[in-house]
C-alpha cells in the first residue's frame, strides 16, 4: 500500500480515475499500482509526482513485497493440496 501517495492524492482532491486518465491506463490498473499489487514504474512515479505537483520523494515509498511472496506461497500450497486431493480420489 502506497500510503504516502494516497495521502497526498486525497489531500489534493485528485481521484484514482484522474491519475489513471493522466497515465493513460484504466482506473483498475491504477488501483492495483496504488495498493501495491502492480509495481509503479520509475516513469509513472515521475508522472504522478508531476500531476500532484510534488517531488517524487514526497510520494514514493518502498513496498514491502513480503506479502506478495506469501501470496505466491499460498497459491502454490493450494495447488499442492488440490493435487493431493485428486490423487486420493483415484
Amino acid at each position: 500500500m502506497n500510503k504516502k501517495l494516497i495521502t497526498v492524492r486525497k489531500a489534493k482532491k485528485i481521484t484514482q480515475a484522474d491519475i489513471a486518465t493522466y497515465l493513460k491506463i484504466s482506473q483498475t490498473q491504477y488501483q492495483k499500482r496504488e495498493t501495491g499489487k502492480i509495481k509503479i514504474s520509475d516513469q509513472e512515479w515521475k508522472d504522478i509526482a508531476r500531476l500532484l505537483d510534488v517531488p517524487v520523494k514526497d510520494i514514493f515509498e518502498e513496498i514491502d513485497n513480503q506479502h506478495l511472496v506469501l501470496q505466491k506461497k499460498i497459491e502454490i500450497l493450494k495447488l499442492q493440496i488440490k493435487a493431493l486431493s485428486s490423487e486420493k480420489k483415484i
